[in-house]
C-alpha cells in the first residue's frame, strides 16, 4: 500500500510540475521583435493562411494576447485585422502594437 502512495504521490507531482511549467511559459513577458522580423512573419502567415499568435501592447502599456487569422488592411499596410480562430472575435490593431509573434501549431 506505501508503494502506491509513493507511486501516486509521484505522479500527481509530475502532474503539477507540467501544469507549472506551462503556466509559467503562458505568463512570460516577450521582447520587442525588431520591425523587419515582424513584417517576415506577418506577411508568411498572411499568404500561407496560418494562424498566429500576436502579443500586442496597448496605449498604457499593458500586454496581451490574440490569437487568429491576421489580414492586411487594403488602404494601409500598418493597419491588421486578426480574426479569432473560432470566427467569434476580431481585433483591428495597428503595426507598432505588436511586440511578438509566433505561428500556432495545433498538435
Amino acid at each position: 500500500m506505501a508503494l502506491k502512495k509513493t507511486t501516486l504521490q509521484q505522479i500527481i507531482e509530475s502532474i503539477q510540475a507540467k501544469f507549472n511549467l506551462s503556466a509559467q511559459a503562458e505568463n512570460t513577458h516577450y521582447q520587442q521583435m525588431p520591425a523587419f522580423q515582424l513584417k517576415l512573419f506577418i506577411e508568411q502567415a498572411i499568404q500561407k493562411h496560418k494562424p498566429l499568435s500576436l502579443c500586442l501592447t496597448d496605449l498604457e502599456g499593458h500586454e496581451f494576447v490574440a490569437t487568429g487569422f491576421i489580414s492586411k488592411n487594403k488602404n494601409n499596410d500598418q493597419i491588421f485585422t486578426v480574426a479569432d480562430l473560432y470566427g467569434g472575435i476580431s481585433h483591428l490593431i495597428m503595426f507598432a502594437q505588436i511586440k511578438y509573434v509566433k505561428i500556432v501549431n495545433f498538435s
